[in-house]
């Protein structure tokens, strides 16, 4: 349970969080160790949400909080080139997407309790998103969310309001244009 009196720390660390990850999109040089970094804070970020919402430190608008994003169907079995294959990413139709909205409680727990955690990092550019599952729902589907999606998640909590980041893309540079206001 998070106390009142050490909420500010936690919305700091959000707060940093958040402008680590959205430098991401600037990054073109992914190794383990930027992985590993990426992955702490957005599991981190999700369990600090988590535990300001049950410690009912976060505002009734932000418990409320939706995200929309899109979500892949698991194949079949008769559809799997091989049931043996441990590649997560050739268990689902990525030429089938739905559109979802996940309550902000429902998201955080899909990353803390992930079965599938991968960030999609196309060649060339930075961190665009991340594919994630929780234990329970890889076995459906596996979800998708912009990397702009999570960090403005992040910035609501700390701000106490919905926030929403704006993406700027200049050539291959990409930045949120209204990320220093929100900070």
């Amino acid at each position: 349970m998070i106390e009142e009196y050490t909420k500010e720390y936690w919305l700091n660390e959000l707060r940093e969080s958040a402008k680590f990850l959205e430098s991401l999109y600037r990054t073109t040089v992914w190794d383990n160790e930027l992985e590993f970094k990426t992955e702490k804070a957005v599991f981190l970020g999700c369990y600090a949400i988590r535990k300001l919402k049950e410690s009912k430190l976060l505002s009734t608008e932000l418990s409320g909080y939706n995200t929309s994003l899109i979500s892949y169907p698991i194949k079949s079995k008769a559809e799997l080139e091989s049931e043996d294959d441990e590649k997560w990413s050739k268990k689902y139709h990525f030429g089938k997407s739905d559109k979802h909205e996940l309550a902000l409680e429902r998201l955080c727990n899909q990353f803390i309790h992930s079965k599938i955690y991968s960030p999609f990092v196309p060649g060339g550019l930075g961190c665009m998103g991340f594919f994630f599952a929780s234990d329970k729902e890889y076995k459906k589907r596996v979800y998708y969310v912009q990397l702009i999606k999570i960090v403005s998640i992040f910035l609501s909590v700390v701000q106490n309001k919905k926030v929403n980041l704006e993406l700027e893309v200049n050539g291959a540079n990409v930045s949120a244009v209204n990320l220093a206001m929100n900070t």
